[in-house]
C-alpha cells in the first residue's frame, strides 16, 4: 500500500509526526495531496514544528516566536485567575519556560509565518539598526565615544535584536492591559504592575536585579543559580529606553497626533500607550507608517483625554527612600528603573 492510499483522516495526522518546519515545508511541496493536508494542519502543530526550528529560522531564539504568540497567551491568561497564575509561574521560570507555555497554548498558521518573515526585512532589521545606533555596537564604536562623540556615553552591554524583541514581547504581553486601562468603562481584566515587573525580573534577568524594600526577587528561574552567569540586560534596556535618540523619536510621532497633556499621569499614559503596541507597532517607526497608525492613535489619545481622574495612572513607590516608582499603567522604562534600583544603591 502506498502512503497516499491511506484514508484522509490518517493522512491529516502525518504532520504531527514531523520533526520541524523544514520537514513540513518539504511535505507540502511533495505533491498536491500533501499540499492539501498541510493546508489543513492545525496552527498548534505548525507552531510546534516552528519551535523545533527556532534556532535556525526564528532568531533570536526564543524571543522571535514568543513575540509572535504571547498575545494569544496573554488573552488566555486573562480569562481566569487560574490561567493568570499559570502564566505568572511560567514567567518566573524565565524566558524558555514562557516559550514552552506559548508553544503549548498558542498557534501559528503558515500565513502568519510568511508575514513574520516579511516583517524581519520591513520592520525588525531597520528598527534593530536604530537600536544599534542608540545603544549597541554601532553606538559604542562612535569616534571619540568618551570625549564628546556621543551625548550620553556609558558602559552598557546590549544586543540590538534581542533588546528589540524584549520591548516587543512586553508590548504584546501587556497590550490588552493597556486597552483595559484606556477604556475603564468596559471593566476588562488586566495585569497589575507587580505582574508586569515579574516579566522584567525573570525574562530580562540582570545581576543587579535584587530584592530590596518592597521588591522581591525569588531564587527561581534565571536566579536559581549564581548571578555571575547573568548578563546586564536590564541595564542596557534602561539606557536605551531613556536615551535622547529613542525618546525624541517617539516624541515626534506623538506630537504629529496631538499636543502633550498638562498633567503627568495622562502624559505618561500617552507616551507609553504609543510604545506598547507590540510587533505591529514598530511600523510607526518606518517611513509612512505613522499615517497608517494615525486613526488608532487618535482613538487612544481621545480615550486618555476623556479618562476621569479616578481612572488615571497612580504612582507605586518602592525602596526605603521611596525614590523609585512606576505606574499602575504599563511603563516598561519606569518598571525597569524599579527592578534595577539596587544598581543605584537603593535598599
Amino acid at each position: 500500500m502506498k502512503i497516499l492510499d491511506l484514508p484522509p483522516e490518517l493522512l491529516l495526522q502525518v504532520p504531527q509526526y514531523l520533526h520541524n518546519i523544514e520537514d513540513f515545508i518539504s511535505l507540502s511541496s511533495s505533491c498536491r495531496a500533501f499540499r492539501k493536508v498541510c493546508s489543513d494542519t492545525s496552527p498548534k502543530t505548525i507552531l510546534r514544528l516552528a519551535a523545533a526550528s527556532s534556532l535556525i529560522f526564528f532568531r533570536p531564539d526564543p524571543h522571535f516566536l514568543i513575540a509572535a504568540t504571547v498575545r494569544q497567551v496573554s488573552d488566555w491568561a486573562l480569562l481566569s485567575n487560574e490561567n493568570a497564575g499559570v502564566l505568572r509561574q511560567a514567567i518566573q521560570g524565565g524566558i524558555y519556560t514562557l516559550f514552552n507555555l506559548c508553544v503549548n497554548k498558542a498557534g501559528l498558521t503558515m500565513d502568519d509565518i510568511r508575514l513574520l518573515h516579511a516583517s524581519r526585512f520591513s520592520l525588525i532589521n531597520p528598527v534593530s539598526d536604530m537600536i544599534d545606533r542608540c545603544a549597541g555596537p554601532q553606538w559604542i564604536s562612535t569616534p571619540d565615544f568618551w570625549n564628546g562623540g556621543v551625548s550620553n556615553p556609558a558602559t552598557v552591554s546590549l544586543e540590538p535584536a534581542r533588546a528589540l524583541f524584549q520591548i516587543v514581547i512586553y508590548g504584546e504581553l501587556f497590550a490588552s492591559t493597556m486597552k483595559a486601562l484606556l477604556e475603564p468603562r468596559l471593566s476588562l481584566p488586566c495585569f497589575d504592575q507587580e505582574f508586569r515587573m515579574d516579566f522584567i525580573k525573570y525574562c530580562i534577568p540582570d545581576p543587579m536585579c535584587q530584592s530590596y524594600t518592597g521588591v522581591t526577587v525569588l531564587k527561581v528561574g534565571p536566579y536559581a543559580g549564581t548571578n555571575n552567569e547573568l548578563m546586564p540586560h536590564q541595564v542596557g534596556l534602561d539606557h536605551l529606553l531613556t536615551c535622547r535618540t529613542w525618546t525624541e523619536t517617539w516624541e515626534k510621532l506623538r506630537l504629529e497626533i496631538g499636543p502633550d497633556f498638562d498633567d503627568v499621569p495622562r502624559q505618561i499614559m500617552w507616551e507609553r500607550a504609543v510604545q506598547t503596541q507590540g510587533l505591529e507597532g514598530l511600523e510607526m517607526l518606518r517611513p509612512g507608517g505613522l499615517e497608517r497608525w494615525r486613526p488608532r492613535l487618535e482613538v487612544i489619545r481621545k480615550n486618555i483625554e476623556d479618562l476621569p481622574i479616578e481612572s488615571r495612572p497612580k504612582e507605586c513607590r518602592y525602596g526605603s527612600s521611596g525614590r523609585y516608582y512606576c505606574w499602575t499603567s504599563p511603563d516598561m522604562a519606569a518598571e525597569i528603573t524599579v527592578t534595577l534600583a539596587p544598581y543605584w544603591g537603593e535598599t
